[in-house]
């Protein structure tokens, strides 16, 4: 399965990306185990807060992820 991901603000420093394209497992489907991968990929992000959206909506972990969805990993944020 292949899915697209975007980085913005802390979580592109520290991955020195704002976009990538990733192939996933079929079995590795959800965004816990997205997160698992992403964590293991860039270690830095275990020490950072951050947000999931995938296709433009804020989402849980527990969320089923499908083919050629956009994922976005959001750095907090404050509104004012």
């Amino acid at each position: 399965m292949i899915i697209n991901t975007k980085y913005f603000g802390l979580i592109a420093d520290i991955t020195n990306k704002k976009e990538e394209q990733l192939q996933l497992k079929e079995t590795l489907t959800s965004v816990a185990s997205l997160k698992s991968i992403m964590e293991a990929n860039y270690p830095d992000l275990r020490k950072t807060s951050y947000s999931v959206a995938v296709n433009q909506a804020l989402v849980g972990i527990e969320t089923n992820l499908k083919e050629q969805d956009v994922i976005a990993f959001l750095p907090p944020f404050a509104g004012g």
